[in-house]
């Protein structure tokens, strides 16, 4: 079976450039298409993700991009072939590494679809793996990893539409080259591969977390993808989509959202040990309902700018709709957030952080409010955007306050575009330590050098009362 790599024509709309180094545009198309994940070379971007052509099923889509106005699209195309791009990454030669799925139409048959790629986006080498079971028909990918060897790992799962085998975790190593070393499946309900589990190598090189997988909770996997144990977190959980990461300090952050108690559909933010010990957790309670990007809502390059974006994950369009990007420190206390939105609804599927210190998510976007037809929608954005920016601000009463330094030592600054907002300041015992007015447009300096060191919170709260934005502060 031998795919052939063709260039398509799509319509390309930029929308709007917020500061130096963000864009936001749309890819515009006549067939459904969707958005997969999106990596970073050393001299582009990459959108993965399929078109569905009647007539023709689904073909794989790549995208290279350094903003929205040099963009090149390339479709894999073949008349009894069916294919999608899911992952990739930059291999130590400068290609690309790409990780899919081929399908015969006729037969029916499903592999493991590796290619070599160059930046032209010009295919030197593919292979097809045939790994699903007689039992299954269907493969999907849900999570990659690199391991410590610097090997790829991916984990998603296998069905049968026909209804004769349910769910089943499947895992799959290959090398940098693409070549195949080991692969793994288990048929078990408890820990089955659905869209928002979340893959983790284990620093130390033992083996790999699979989290929110199924029915467990949590799936422990060691070096040779053998199943080792899996369980539940009690009493605390960690909400769906998940995204986990480890910080520096060996411990595993997680961001997800939570469906329970207080805290219904918010963003969800998890600390845990290497051993699954549980750390602190907290929540980000917004109106309306919020959804982490569904394969992967949460990265950084520097731990103490961790980029979280989140969108409302509703099924229909209700107007005006809203998503917003958020600026962590690695202790998950807020440093920046900012509201974006449109006329119509938003669904992200993954995130990075990229070099240059900003976040690169792409997604859908319905073409237009009470439309079904869905177009890739591309998004980059950078520090400033979030902590200092004032453009695209949805409604008056969503915050733009940086807050900073965090620690800090006998001051402590406020900079907003907004009037009429009022700064709290709280001790570890809930005790008002500190309240004043912020101005607008300049650097509020507030002096703190008569408190004691320890952990504080802060809030911000506009003209009525209402709060705006919160945090824990560090005085050293």
């Amino acid at each position: 079976m031998k795919i052939q790599f063709t260039l398509i024509l799509i319509a390309i709309s930029l929308i709007k450039v917020s500061g130096q180094n963000s864009f936001e545009y749309v890819l515009n198309s006549d067939y459904p298409c969707s958005s997969y994940s999106v990596l970073e070379s050393d001299n582009y971007y990459y959108m993965l993700g399929s078109y569905y052509w009647e007539g023709m099923g689904n073909m794989a889509f790549i995208a290279r991009f350094t903003n929205g106005t040099d963009m090149i699209t390339k479709n894999i195309t073949k008349q009894d072939t069916n294919s999608k791009f899911f992952f990739g990454t930059q291999n130590n030669d400068g290609n690309l590494l790409i990780i899919g799925r081929a399908e015969t139409q006729q037969k029916k048959e499903q592999f493991l679809y590796c290619c070599l790629m160059n930046e032209d986006l010009d295919i030197l080498d593919e292979k097809y793996y045939s790994i699903t079971p007689d039992e299954y028909t269907t493969i999907i990918l849900y999570d990659m990893v690199i391991d410590p060897d610097g090997n790829i790992v991916v984990a998603g799962h296998l069905d049968n539409f026909a209804g004769t085998m349910g769910y089943c975790l499947t895992l799959v190593r290959i090398n940098m080259n693409g070549d195949l070393i080991d692969y793994n499946y288990y048929p078990n309900i408890n820990f089955d591969g659905r869209q928002w589990g979340e893959l983790l190598a284990r620093q130390n090189g033992s083996g790999y977390y699979y989290f929110n997988g199924g029915s467990f909770e949590w799936v422990k996997i060691d070096s040779q993808l053998q199943y080792v144990t899996g369980s539940f977190f009690y009493p605390n959980e960690i909400g769906l989509p998940a995204t986990a990461k480890y910080l520096p300090d060996g411990n595993i952050a997680f961001v997800g959202q939570d469906d329970v108690g207080a805290s219904y559909y918010d963003i969800v933010l998890n600390i845990l040990t290497d051993d699954l010990q549980w750390v602190y957790d907290t929540a980000i309670v917004e109106p309306g309902r919020q959804c982490p990007a569904i394969f992967k809502g949460m990265d950084y390059t520097d731990p103490d700018n961790i980029w979280v974006v989140a969108f409302n994950d509703w099924i229909a369009p209700t107007g005006t709709e809203v998503y917003k990007f958020y600026i962590f420190d690695s202790q998950f206390n807020v440093k920046g957030s900012k509201y974006y939105g449109g006329d119509t609804d938003y669904n992200f599927r993954y995130l990075i952080a990229t070099s240059d210190g900003g976040c690169l998510t792409s997604g859908t976007v319905r073409e237009k409010e009470g439309s079904t037809h869905q177009v890739i929608f591309i998004k980059k954005v950078m520090p400033e955007d979030i902590l200092t920016g004032n453009d695209e601000k949805v409604f008056s009463d969503f915050k733009d306050v940086l807050v900073y330094p965090n620690p800090f030592n006998d001051k402590v600054y406020l900079k907003t575009d907004r009037n009429d907002l009022t700064f709290n300041l709280f001790n570890s015992r809930g005790q008002l330590v500190y309240q004043g007015f912020i101005t607008d447009r300049i650097k509020n300096e507030i002096d703190v050098g008569n408190l004691q060191k320890g952990i504080y919170v802060y809030s911000i709260t506009n003209s009525a009362g209402k709060a705006i934005d919160g945090g824990k502060m560090l005085k050293k």
